[in-house]
């Protein structure tokens, strides 16, 4: 499956793949920068973190993680909470091993309340993505849906089929060259 820009697409629940409404996601590569959009529209949100590069997928956030090369042993995973608090890190995979390395975000992030749940907007500078190739760049979106008693609810748009989101065979690729 390759992906549209600027279509908009729902997360499914991340085990069985099930519909849900609960959360849109759209994007957009320009000339300097990536555009990714979310809609929430649930709106009991648990979100402590008040500094970027908190783990802050502990809480309610949505995810992009991205390959700007199409290599699946080296992406990078960008978060937002409901309040606007951002993550950047950069995942590699190393003798089966998935190693995260944090670095200060490059990226800008709106995040605002709604009257259903909230709405984010994230602007990342091409530049920040070393290796970028907009022919081969793959990507899959996330949410995670902390509830009050404990549990936490994942989505993406495309479901990995277990409890985790770090699986890049899941990526998507998000071009599709017209001959």
């Amino acid at each position: 499956m390759t992906l549209e820009e600027g279509r908009t697409y729902s997360l499914r629940e991340n085990v069985t793949g099930a519909e849900n409404e609960e959360c849109s996601f759209r994007f957009r590569f320009g000339e300097r920068e990536a555009e990714f959009f979310f809609n929430v529209t649930d709106g009991g949100i648990i979100s402590p973190f008040q500094e970027d590069n908190e783990d802050i997928w502990q809480g309610d956030a949505v995810e992009v993680f991205l390959s700007p090369d199409g290599n699946l042993e080296h992406y990078f995973e960008l978060e937002v909470s409901p309040f606007g608090v951002r993550f950047w890190g950069e995942v590699t995979f190393a003798g089966g091993e998935k190693r995260l390395k944090k670095l200060p975000p490059p990226f800008r992030a709106d995040a605002a309340r709604t009257k259903e749940g909230y709405a984010v907007q994230i602007k990342l500078p091409l530049a920040a993505m070393q290796g970028y190739d907009r022919a081969a760049v793959v990507l899959n979106a996330f949410r995670l849906d902390k509830k009050a008693d404990g549990r936490q609810e994942l989505y993406a748009l495309n479901p990995t089929g277990c409890t985790t989101f770090h699986k890049p065979e899941y990526f998507l690729k998000t071009w599709k060259k017209n001959f």
